[in-house]
C-alpha cells in the first residue's frame, strides 16, 4: 500500500509541475520553454513506484493467476505514464495530455488499492497467450493516447478559430499535434490489427460468450477505427470527425477488455 500511496503523491506533484506551464498566458517572446527535467524525474518516480504496487499483478501475469478489474485498470495506467514520460523527454505535444494520463493513473490506484472489486479468471498461462494478452495491453495504451491527442488537437483548433487563448510556449502549433495524431492513430490500427490476428487463436481454442463478447467489440473498435483512416486519407476527414471515430473506437476497445471481464466475473 506504501508504493502506492507514494505513487499517487509524486503523480499529484507531477501535476503541480504542470499547472503553471499550461497557465501562462504570457506571450512567446517573454515566456520560457518548459524544463522537462524536474517534471521527467517527479514522473518517472511516480512510475517506478506504480510499477511497485503492481508487482505482484506482474508475478500474476506470468504464472496465470487471478486479476481483479481495477488491477487490470491500474496496468493498464501504469504502461500509458510510461509511453507519456518517454514521449515527453523527445516530443513537444504531450503537455496537454500529461495531466489527463497522471489522472487517470490516480484514479486506477486509488480504486485498484483501497475498493475492493469482481475477481475474474485468467485463462490458463501460455506462450502464445502471454504474448497476446502484453500486445494487447500496449496497444490499448497506444490507443489511448491517440484518443488523448485528437482532444487535444480539437481543443487548439476551436481555441485558434475563436481567439481567445494566448497560448504557453509548452502548448505545441496544431499541425504538429496533427501529424503525430495521424501517425500514431496509423501506428494503433496495424497493431490492433495484429491483436486481432493473434487473439483468433485463443478465440477457436475457447468458444463463449465472454471471448465472443471480446471478439465482437474488438472488431467494431478495429472497424471504427479503420474508417476513421481511411476517411482521412481520402476524404481528408480532421477535426470533429476524427474525434468522433478515435473517442467511439476506444469505448468499444474499452467494453471489449472491461466487458468481457464484468460478463466472466
Amino acid at each position: 500500500m506504501w508504493f502506492s500511496i507514494l505513487s499517487i503523491v509524486f503523480y499529484v506533484l507531477a501535476l503541480l509541475l504542470i499547472a503553471p506551464i499550461l497557465l501562462n498566458t504570457k506571450s512567446v517572446q517573454d515566456s520560457k520553454r518548459p524544463q522537462k527535467l524536474p517534471l521527467f524525474i517527479t514522473a518517472l518516480c511516480a512510475i517506478v513506484f506504480h510499477i511497485f504496487s503492481i508487482y505482484p499483478l506482474l508475478t500474476d501475469l506470468v504464472t496465470g493467476q487471478n486479476f481483479t478489474l481495477l488491477e487490470i485498470g491500474s496496468l493498464f495506467s501504469v504502461i500509458i505514464a510510461i509511453f507519456a514520460a518517454l514521449f515527453m523527454l523527445r516530443v513537444n505535444t504531450m503537455w496537454l495530455l500529461l495531466p489527463i494520463v497522471y489522472a487517470f493513473a490516480i484514479i486506477n490506484i486509488v480504486a485498484a488499492t483501497f475498493i475492493p472489486s469482481h475477481i475474474i479468471q485468467l485463462l490458463n498461462q501460455n506462450t502464445s497467450l502471454l504474448f497476446h494478452i502484453g500486445l494487447s495491453v500496449f496497444t490499448y495504451a497506444l490507443c489511448f493516447i491517440a484518443m488523448l491527442y485528437s482532444i487535444q488537437l480539437v481543443w487548439i483548433d476551436r481555441s485558434l478559430k475563436a481567439r481567445k487563448t494566448q497560448f504557453s510556449p509548452a502548448i505545441p502549433p496544431l499541425m504538429t499535434v496533427e501529424r503525430h495524431f495521424f501517425c500514431l492513430f496509423t501506428i494503433s490500427e496495424l497493431l490492433l490489427t495484429f491483436t486481432l490476428i493473434s487473439g483468433t487463436y485463443h478465440l477457436l481454442q475457447s468458444i463463449n460468450i465472454e471471448t465472443i463478447h471480446k471478439a465482437a467489440f474488438s472488431c467494431a473498435g478495429w472497424l471504427i477505427f479503420g474508417i476513421g483512416l481511411v476517411g482521412h486519407w481520402k476524404y481528408h476527414w480532421k477535426g470533429k470527425k476524427m474525434i468522433v471515430y478515435t473517442i467511439s473506437g476506444m469505448i468499444l476497445l474499452t467494453i471489449a477488455y472491461f466487458g468481457s471481464r464484468l460478463i466472466s466475473s
